[in-house]
């Protein structure tokens, strides 16, 4: 009686193990999904920005971190900064995301 009460558990459980398992076609997520972006942007710009980066950012699946502060300046993967009067990005070299940064830029500010 308590190998059978056994093997139906263990049965359960391994069909549950198998149920929960992604389907093959719930994998066709984007390589770089997870990537975090840091993005700098004028306080003045955060209105006018956010959206857009944040559609772009959810599109690729991409954690976006937006930052007004001044020592985001040096730290930020992307740069968004005032040039006479126009908005214009700025990328970090050496980022571990400037290709995102980089497609984020090309997106938000064209």
């Amino acid at each position: 009686m308590e190998a059978t009460v056994l093997r139906l558990c263990a049965t359960g459980l391994a069909v549950l193990g198998v149920a929960c398992q992604r389907s093959p076609r719930s994998r066709t997520s984007p390589v770089d999904a997870g990537t975090v972006v840091t993005v700098y942007l004028p306080p003045r710009a955060v209105d006018q920005l956010m959206g857009r980066l944040a559609a772009v950012a959810a599109r690729h699946q991409w954690a976006l971190s937006v930052r007004t502060d001044s020592a985001a300046v040096r730290e930020a993967d992307l740069v968004v900064a005032d040039s006479a009067g126009a908005l214009v990005g700025r990328l970090r070299s050496g980022s571990p995301a400037a290709a995102q940064a980089r497609q984020l830029a090309d997106a938000v500010l064209r």
